[in-house]
Parts: structure tokens; sequence; C-alpha cells
């Protein structure tokens, strides 16, 4: 992850080739907050499994090292301000079993249901999330011979979701359209009305007080990590989560305070 002001304006992402791979890309992503997220690697991980992965300097190396294949402006280990990975159980469909690379498998998922009824989905990514979900509902409807029709969550539409032409009559600060679609207002709201809510959680980010309030009464946020991590992801920077970490206990502790 780098500052925005590093590399100047960049007002859409970029797609860069990896040197010598045909299927291979790196995407440089501005998210409108002063951050620009690089990415992804394909890695395999051996060993045991972390509780918390993080991020080998082998990947940032190389992020940094395809990056400067095509920027005009130099960029350094020292840019970069903070790093996040994740593990992808993979299910390797290959006829043998025995792929190759992890980027070489695919990402599609299976839903198994064992013979003692349990019910395990393996694969995926989180961008099919709704179809695994959908899919382990219908199989779970089906093992347990219950009365219900299949799942309907693909004509569900998110919550905060609408047309285009609905999210652009509001009269909400683009940031929080795109972030909140038709719930954009109420977060406003929450802002106009209580000029401290509508103060930055911390300089330079845009995200305020009354987004954390937001996340708290109605996301399901529990506590301070939920806030910075997970819900603004202002916690990827470390810098920036430590200096935020007081404002979002804060606002955990009014909640709790409001519900007795």
């Amino acid at each position: 992850m780098l500052r925005s002001e590093h590399l100047g304006p960049l007002p859409t992402g970029l797609h860069i080739p990896v040197p010598g791979e045909s299927n291979r890309f790196v995407l440089v992503l501005p998210q409108g907050d002063g951050r620009v997220y690089a990415g992804l690697t394909d890695e395999p991980v051996e060993g045991d499994i972390p509780d918390v992965p993080e991020a080998p300097e082998t990947d940032i190396g190389f992020l940094l090292d395809v990056l400067g294949c095509v920027l005009d402006i130099p960029v350094h280990r020292g840019d970069v301000v903070g790093a996040f990975a994740g593990l992808r159980p993979l299910l390797d469909t290959t006829p043998d079993g025995t792929a190759a690379r992890t980027a070489d498998i695919s990402r599609r998922h299976a839903v198994l249901t064992s013979p003692d009824g349990v019910i395990t989905v393996v694969g995926g990514k989180l961008t099919t999330y709704r179809r695994m979900a959908e899919d382990a509902v219908d199989a779970a409807v089906s093992a347990r011979r219950l009365r219900a029709g299949p799942s309907a969550t693909a004509s569900l539409p998110l919550v905060g979701a609408a047309a285009p032409h609905v999210l652009g009559a509001l009269r909400t600060p683009g940031r929080l359209v795109r972030r909140y679609g038709t719930e954009a207002p109420s977060v406003h709201a929450l802002g106009t009305r209580d000029p401290r809510l509508g103060e930055p959680v911390l300089p330079g980010h845009p995200v305020t007080r009354a987004e954390l309030l937001w996340a708290v009464r109605h996301e399901g946020a529990l506590d301070a990590d939920d806030l910075l991590e997970r819900r603004t992801r202002i916690g990827l920077v470390p810098e920036d989560r430590a200096e935020a970490l007081e404002v979002a206990r804060e606002v955990v502790g009014e909640v709790l305070a409001e519900r007795g």
C-alpha cells in the first residue's frame, strides 16, 4: 500500500502485465482515501497456517519490481506504508491433483456433504461468496429434506444497492454514495446534526466519526478492531491505526453507554 501523494494523481487504476507471464497482472488501485493498493501475489503457503497472515518481503519486492517497469516515479520499500495478506483455500481440479502453480488452479468452489450430513464449502473466492452461500443453503435444504425452495439470494440486492440513476440523484457526497449506496444520506445526516461526528477520524483521511458510529449501530461492529480493520480499513496502515485507535474506542464506548 502506497500514499497517493507519492504517485501523483491517478484518475483510474492500472493493469500491469507481469513480465514473462501470459496471464498474470499487477493491479494498482487508487482508493480515494489517500491510499493506493498494489497487488496481487499468488504464492503457496507451506507449514502451519497462521492465524494472521503477513505479506512476505519477497512478495512486496516482487510488486515493487513490477511497478518499477512502468512508472516514471521510482517506488522504494520505504514508500510502502502498509501491507496485508490473506489465505485462499484452492480446489485443485487438475487430473492428478498436482497443479504446477497456485496461480494455475481454478477459483471455482465445491459444496461437499459428508455421510453424516456435514456440509463443507471448499475453494472459491471472495467475489463469489453469494454463489457459494447459495449453493451451501441449497445443499443444507436438500440434506435435511426441508420444505423450502431454492436460495433466493441471487435476486436479493445488497443493502444500499440501487440503479445508477437512483444513486446519482442522492444529494450526498459522492464518496459516501460509493461506499454506502442508498444509506449514504443517513450516514451523512449524523455528521450534519452533530458537527463533532462530521470530523475526520484522523488528519488526511476522509473517514469521519459518523461512519464509525454507523458501523457500530448498523453494521455489527463490536470493537475498535472491527472499526479500523474490517469496516474502514484505516488499520491497514499501522501509523494511521495507532492515531485513530483512541477515537474508535471512544465511539464504541459511547454506543455501549447508549445501550445501557
